[in-house]
């Protein structure tokens, strides 16, 4: 609808300008060369009666009154009037239709002014041109193109406009490699190619996956257009390109300045930071984002922010999207990655109650390796048994079975170390208290010896 409004109005400007020349042509040829002077004298209206009555439709137009205009070229004989004022009857019969947005009238005028043979050259290059754009309100594709294609072989300068007009028939023809060119030379003859043209031209290099040609056009649509698309496919174009460094920095830029808002263009942008070996920036981002809603709060969101956290080296901070992820997975594998970080920090009571919840919520990927990770933890905690158990269920995976054989060995070296260990600390402790119990008896004969030498003295010196 809003091409065809464009269309429609730029074609009444053509038509309107050539029918106040028609009337105005005589005075302006003074000013020309004698050769162009002869020449305009055949496209006058030499009819005074009919030359007034179009100069009224003229006013009548200009003060936007197109039923009084109407009504006046109604009274027109135009079976009486000569080919030349025929033509312009018919021409603003079209210009009158075309306001109406009467399509098939105005191109019905339009053809019938060009067959009288009567207007100057550059008026009838003018009334194609309108044909054209009618015939592409019309949704008239191959015949626009048709009317197009001629009124550029008889026109020596096209403007710019012209060009993206007959792009933009081809596109809609589905003949899109013919419109790249129409559409290049719009943009590179005008000096200011509005925001459509542009838009136009990096739509048909996108199309054909021709990259590197995208990429100017989209800096040049930012720059003077900038709109959150135009961010986005640059970014996606740099990726495409292999320049995934600029791709990053783009979309660094069009977060900073408000353009990435939604969920999915925050997450990937994060995941750009992961994936450039930015942790930092990522868990920056994405602890702002899930704070303020933007990024939507379940479980690859805080998954992904803890591994962020992680790969940061901030392990206790990591703890609470790991624990806030582990509550939002369906499965056990968020608090299986909990007990492995706690693991890491040798916090094994922590460990066993994360591991205990991943096997209550079931469905892991490997339960050969969450029942490994349990064996290690009992086996941290010295509770053999536990940790036999659970190797020998880790055994049952192919994957995990050779590590868990090794285990089990060790397993049972360390519980025998263990058992003689405590057996000769025991041991060990009897022997010391066995010494403690000699050395006090000792102390007991020695004091009841020393008592029975004291004795007898004592007695004579009571004498």
């Amino acid at each position: 609808m809003k091409l065809r409004q464009t269309l429609a109005r730029i074609a009444c400007s053509f038509v309107l300008a050539g029918v106040c020349t028609a009337v105005a042509a005589p005075a302006k040829a003074e000013s020309r060369r004698e050769k162009k002077k002869k020449a305009e004298k055949q496209f006058v209206l030499r009819d005074k009666r009919v030359a007034k009555k179009f100069t009224k439709i003229q006013e009548l137009l200009d003060q936007d009154k197109p039923a009084e205009a109407r009504k006046v070229l109604d009274s027109i004989n135009i079976k009486k009037v000569k080919p030349y004022p025929r033509a312009l009857v018919h021409q603003t019969y079209g210009l009158l239709a075309g306001q109406a947005e009467d399509f098939d009238g105005a191109i019905k005028h339009y053809t019938l002014s060009i067959s009288e043979n009567a207007l100057p050259p550059q008026r009838i290059l003018s009334i194609r041109f309108n044909l054209g754009q009618l015939h592409m309100m019309q949704d008239d594709w191959p015949k626009a193109i048709e009317t197009l294609e001629a009124w550029f072989e008889d026109t020596e300068k096209p403007s710019p406009f012209s060009y993206y007009m007959l792009a933009v028939a081809y596109y809609q023809n589905d003949e899109r490699d013919k419109a790249i060119v129409p559409a290049r030379k719009a943009v590179e003859t005008s000096d200011a190619p509005k925001e459509t043209w542009l838009q136009l031209l990096l739509s048909l290099h996108m199309d054909k996956e021709e990259y590197a040609k995208a990429e100017p056009l989209l800096v040049r649509l930012i720059t003077n257009h900038s709109k959150k698309i135009y961010w986005i496919q640059l970014a996606a174009v740099l990726m495409e390109l292999e320049r995934d460094t600029e791709s990053l920095a783009i979309q660094q830029l069009a977060y900073e300045q408000g353009y990435l808002t939604t969920d999915r263009e925050l997450i990937r942008l994060s995941q750009m930071y992961l994936f450039h070996d930015l942790p930092y920036r990522a868990s920056k981002m994405l602890g702002k984002e899930l704070e303020s809603g933007r990024i939507e709060s379940d479980y690859d969101a805080w998954r992904l922010y803890s591994n962020a956290l992680l790969a940061a080296r901030e392990m206790e901070s990591a703890l609470g999207p790991l624990q806030t992820a582990a509550k939002l997975s369906e499965n056990g594998e968020g608090y299986l990655q909990l007990s492995q970080v706690h693991i890491q920090n040798e916090r094994w009571q922590e460990a066993r109650s994360a591991l205990d919840s991943a096997f209550q919520k079931g469905d892991l990927r490997s339960p050969g390796h969450a029942n490994l990770l349990l064996g290690i933890v009992s086996y941290q905690q010295k509770r053999w048994d536990s940790a036999r158990n659970a190797f020998t269920r880790a055994m049952r995976n192919d994957k995990t079975k050779g590590m868990a054989e090794k285990w089990i060995a060790f397993v049972d070296r360390e519980e025998t170390a263990e058992m003689a260990r405590e057996a000769s600390a025991k041991a060990a402790r009897e022997a010391a208290e066995a010494a403690r119990e000699e050395a006090a008896a000792e102390d007991t004969e020695e004091a009841a010896a020393e008592g029975e030498e004291t004795t007898p003295a004592l007695d004579t010196a009571a004498s």
